[in-house]
């Protein structure tokens, strides 16, 4: 298995822990759900909290 990252740096060079979660995707459900879930955080608009 690959070594995942503990932590990103984003635009603004602030680094974020990163929590990483295996979900199983046998199940037809579970599949549609996790591709609802990322759409919707993909096309959201982003909620910007003040640093």
């Amino acid at each position: 298995m690959a070594t995942l990252a503990k932590e990103y740096t984003d635009t603004r060079k602030v680094k974020h822990k990163v929590e990483h979660l295996t979900v199983s995707t046998d199940d037809k459900h579970n599949q549609e759900q996790i591709l609802e879930e990322l759409f919707r955080a993909l096309v959201e608009p982003q909620k910007h909290v003040p640093a």
